[in-house]
């Protein structure tokens, strides 16, 4: 039971705090449920006692693969969707979550410590935007401590208020958003190198790179260059902090499409 109680609405977790003093008889008929009894709507199940009582406790075998658990896992990502959604995440990936299987794409960004740079490279179309953006998801619902309490799903709600999401283009092009994704908790940055080439776009995007790197802040970036690409694009400087920081927790992940080979990494250092 101790491992249900992490997962359950907190109004039904204080109601296990009398189990201790319940009778031996009670505890057997809860100790008894081996399999999910009935489709409920509450997470509670009837305990019928030889004295006529009918109790209603937690379930002991509530979790998100039971029918109540199946619930409130998706009634959680639809709400996180819903945070992503305000933060500006295309719609176009939110509607895919539920089309695409896990690939070792996912496996190797959940590896991703959330601190440092998670770079996401690929041609257009491997999927890197989308796995960007199911990350961020997986961020947010990892914020949730109780995902059977939906008001702990607050908590998404806040750690969404800290996250922006914007494209290379609007960071060259636009001082504000410049200027908002360097003091940002976690930024995504999409389509880094598809920017227009131009001095002050450059300058722009150099400097959100350098002061996040500077102050450790999390960031994930899709882009369809290689490292020797951002050397000879961003210099030198930014790459070595890039290649840096992939030493020290950040990573890379070499989307292509619903495959991947990790060991592109290596190659998207360009020999570096």
């Amino acid at each position: 039971m101790d491992a249900g109680i992490e997962h359950i609405d907190a109004a039904l977790a204080r109601s296990f705090e009398g189990i201790l003093g319940m009778s031996g008889e009670m505890r057997e008929k809860l100790s008894e449920i081996e399999e999910c009894p009935k489709p409920c709507n509450d997470g509670t199940v009837d305990i019928h006692l030889s004295s006529g009582q009918v109790k209603n406790f937690p379930c002991p075998l509530l979790a998100p693969g039971c029918h109540y658990g199946e619930r409130m896992e998706q009634g959680l990502d639809r709400h996180v969707i819903g945070v992503m959604s305000g933060i500006g995440v295309p719609l176009r990936h939110l509607d895919n979550f539920q089309e695409r299987q896990d690939t070792e794409e996912r496996a190797e960004a959940a590896k991703w410590p959330v601190r440092g740079f998670l770079i996401l490279t690929g041609e257009a179309g491997s999927g890197k935007s989308f796995l960007a953006a199911f990350t961020l998801r997986e961020y947010l619902k990892d914020q949730v401590v109780n995902h059977f309490d939906r008001r702990s799903w607050k908590s998404a709600d806040g750690a969404g208020g800290c996250v922006m999401w914007c494209t290379a283009t609007e960071i060259a092009d636009d001082r504000e958003i410049a200027a908002q994704t360097r003091r940002e908790r976690l930024v995504i940055i999409d389509d880094l190198g598809c920017e227009n080439d131009t001095p002050v776009g450059g300058a722009a995007v150099r400097g959100v790179l350098m002061k996040r790197y500077d102050m450790k802040l999390p960031t994930i970036i899709t882009t369809p260059l290689t490292m020797l690409d951002m050397d000879i694009r961003y210099g030198s400087r930014i790459a070595n902090r890039l290649i840096e920081d992939i030493g020290n927790g950040g990573r890379i992940v070499c989307c292509r499409g619903e495959f991947t080979r990790t060991e592109c990494a290596f190659n998207m250092l360009g020999g570096r």
